[in-house]
């Protein structure tokens, strides 16, 4: 086993697991169909009605579930139906994400709504001065919100090993082998899980985004990182060493400027990623020496033509990525996100470029395929959070402890 496979952390199995599991699947159910009766919920989860009644009578004293006003007439002969939603007025979240320029700290409730967000520029670089920042930041957000704060989740780009809690290689923050999990953890005193920004999108946009309930999902996030998250057979693939979804180095067929650390000009990262169009974008005098995509996107959109051929161009790169994987696994979602799709106009030629690579191969509804991310520039630090509310609704005693000590019977 390689040495950045080792030391991953390995949960063991609890008392009361059987009861953990009956309230996950019943959060779960909440969550995914909501507003929701009990009897509904017992015809989907397989659970006896008594059963159901006294785990969601105990998820409501925990403050995750709540019941909302009976509807007169509507269960079964008549009965007064009592449908059940996830509770989002009690517990928070916070998501925190870590990207080149800024890290982005985000509160949000139960049900994945944003509740309040700060954008904490990077006064120095360097892992400990960023995860300080970091702390100070959530600290300050937390203060001043009402509610129960059970967790955080961060994201990063790159190669992070979640179980381990630590991110293996972050190219454009520096970082290798940073224990991110314990850094945060130790100066927060809060439980604190930790993923890549690329399956912490998929996952979000599969919990509450534009792909509920899909449960073979890609999302190909194309920034000033570049990586992909999969959702296969309705769980997240991270591979065996956590590294699924390194995408930097699938050839998209062009040659670019710049020679990648593998020695190729054709991969997704030199030819497609924000720092390639953005390199490319001064070289050309599109924009000056401090231009951000932004301005780019701005002058294409104020009519430059040199502009906006050079984000089609990109675009279309992108959707030979989301092609290539389309070919590969099969999924009924392809969620785009990124820079790529900070313009929402571009996303045509992600498509166009996707149809043009599958053309030759076999037949697919790239227009239903390949979509935008739900969340826009919110993305990466809603995204985050997800990474915590996943480990919530999978292992809810964990963060509510009360909740196995309530009576049962």
């Amino acid at each position: 086993m390689s040495t950045a496979c080792q030391g991953r952390r390995l949960r063991s199995a609890q008392p009361f697991d059987v009861r953990q599991q009956n309230y996950s699947a019943i959060l779960r159910a909440v969550m995914q169909h909501g507003p929701i009766a009990r009897s509904e919920l017992s015809g989907l989860t397989g659970m006896a009605t008594g059963t159901m009644t006294k785990l969601t009578g105990l998820l409501s004293e925990a403050g995750l579930l709540r019941e909302l006003p009976a509807e007169s007439g509507q269960g079964a002969l008549g009965r007064p139906r009592t449908p059940m939603v996830v509770d989002n007025r009690t517990h928070r979240v916070v998501g925190v994400h870590f990207g080149l320029r800024r890290t982005t700290v985000c509160l949000l409730d139960l049900r994945g709504a944003l509740l309040a967000e700060v954008r904490l520029p990077h006064r120095r670089r360097g892992f400990e001065p960023l995860v300080a920042q970091a702390v100070e930041g959530i600290q300050e957000l937390t203060s001043r919100t009402p509610g129960r704060i059970l967790g955080v989740g961060a994201s990063t780009g790159g190669w992070v090993d979640r179980e381990a809690g630590v991110v293996r290689d972050q190219r454009v923050l520096r970082w290798r082998d940073a224990p991110l999990r314990d850094a945060l953890a130790g100066g927060l005193g809060m439980p604190t899980e930790v993923d890549s920004s690329f399956r912490a999108l998929a996952m979000a946009e599969r919990w509450f985004g534009g792909a509920q309930g899909v449960d073979d999902l890609i999302g190909l996030f194309v920034g000033n990182v570049v990586g992909a998250g999969f959702m296969l057979g309705g769980r997240v693939f991270p591979g065996y060493c956590a590294a699924a979804g390194t995408v930097d180095h699938l050839s998209v067929g062009v040659t670019a400027d710049e020679v990648c650390s593998c020695g190729r000009r054709d991969c997704l990262h030199v030819a497609a990623s924000d720092l390639a169009v953005l390199a490319r974008a001064r070289k050309e005098g599109l924009i000056g020496t401090r231009g951000t995509l932004e301005r780019l996107v701005q002058a294409a959109r104020d009519g430059d033509a040199r502009a906006d051929g050079l984000l089609v161009a990109r675009a279309e790169l992108v959707g030979v990525a989301a092609g290539t994987l389309i070919d590969m696994l099969d999924p009924e979602v392809v969620v785009v996100s990124g820079g790529v799709v900070d313009a929402p106009e571009y996303l045509e030629s992600v498509q166009r470029g996707a149809r043009a690579y599958l053309r030759d191969k076999r037949p697919v509804d790239v227009d239903s395929v390949v979509r935008l991310s739900a969340f826009g520039t919110d993305g990466v630090a809603v995204s985050a959070a997800s990474v915590i509310l996943d480990r919530i609704y999978a292992a809810p005693a964990e963060f509510v402890p009360g909740l196995l000590e309530l009576r049962y019977g």
